[in-house]
């Protein structure tokens, strides 16, 4: 089976066209969809939860940045 066949390529902000396994995909959107329930759980709204991940889309350097900093705090 060809590299090609085997894995989806998607838009990422830690790659340009980053090539993900269907499982790894599966995984990142469950990951967001959680974090989706997470915000409004937490009393956003619909609107001000899509204006975030909006946000977030807009700023991928930004967002890849920022996820480091806070995975080497905890580390």
């Amino acid at each position: 089976m060809s590299l090609a066949a085997e894995y989806t390529v998607s838009q990422s902000p830690f790659g340009a066209g980053l090539a993900l396994g269907d499982d790894r995909l599966d995984i990142a959107e469950a990951v967001l969809a959680g974090a989706w329930r997470t915000l409004r759980a937490a009393g956003f709204g619909e609107a001000e939860v899509q204006a975030l991940f909006d946000q977030i889309a807009d700023r991928p350097e930004d967002l890849a940045r920022r996820l480091r900093k806070m995975a080497n705090a905890g580390a």
